[in-house]
């Protein structure tokens, strides 16, 4: 089951890389943020790799959109809003038949419910969004506000970001999560060179 799992892993990232590569880094991103918050809350190995693995492929669903909604530069209408807003429910049911990804499946598939259940796609709120799902929302949210965008080519600063957060803590974010990441940017451990040295070399022997 194990290899299983790390060869779909391995030909999923490569489908995510060959579609859209901004995607692709952006799912590395939100994958090294949300392991460093899983180990900061002191979670076991095993799930650390379960939410890296969530971050990298949390996107995935997004292959299932049109081209002219996912790389459109003007508003969305609301009836590409809700399409494009179908994209963890195609995550769900790509990862979700893979051996070994049921838990990983979960995370991806509520990462974009909010902590006060007015979020997608099940309205969860609170302790009812899986932990991995809630940590996802917090690393996509601030990649997303720190890098350009093709909606957005102005990225806020991790400072600017970071204020933004605090001020959605409760509301869109769980807040014990919001000051355990406040507290690894404050420390200098977001520094994505941190990443490249760590978490690009042979990470699949480490599943």
């Amino acid at each position: 089951m194990r290899s299983t799992l790390i060869y779909a892993a391995r030909v999923l990232v490569r489908v995510q890389e060959s579609r859209f590569k901004s995607a692709y880094l952006h799912s590395q991103r939100v994958a090294f943020y949300a392991l460093l918050l899983a180990r900061e809350l002191g979670l076991d190995e095993k799930y650390q790799k379960r939410v890296y693995l969530a971050g990298l492929l949390h996107d995935i669903g997004k292959i299932g959109i049109p081209d002219f909604i996912l790389f459109k530069r003007s508003k969305l209408t609301a009836e590409e809003w809700e399409e494009i807003k179908r994209h963890p429910v195609f995550s769900y049911e790509i990862l979700s038949t893979i051996p070994g990804m049921k838990e990983i499946s979960l995370m991806v598939l509520h990462h974009h419910e909010r902590y006060d259940g007015t979020g997608y796609p099940a309205g969860l709120a609170a302790q009812d969004i899986p932990l991995g799902a809630r940590i996802l929302a917090v690393a996509d949210s601030f990649d997303a506000m720190t890098t350009e965008r093709i909606y957005r080519p102005f990225p806020l600063s991790r400072e600017e970001a970071l204020k933004e957060m605090h001020c959605c803590a409760g509301g869109q974010f769980d807040p014990l999560l919001v000051e355990v990441f406040s507290r690894l940017i404050g420390r200098g451990e977001t520094d994505l060179s941190l990443y490249e040295r760590e978490f690009t070399t042979n990470f699949y022997s480490k599943i």
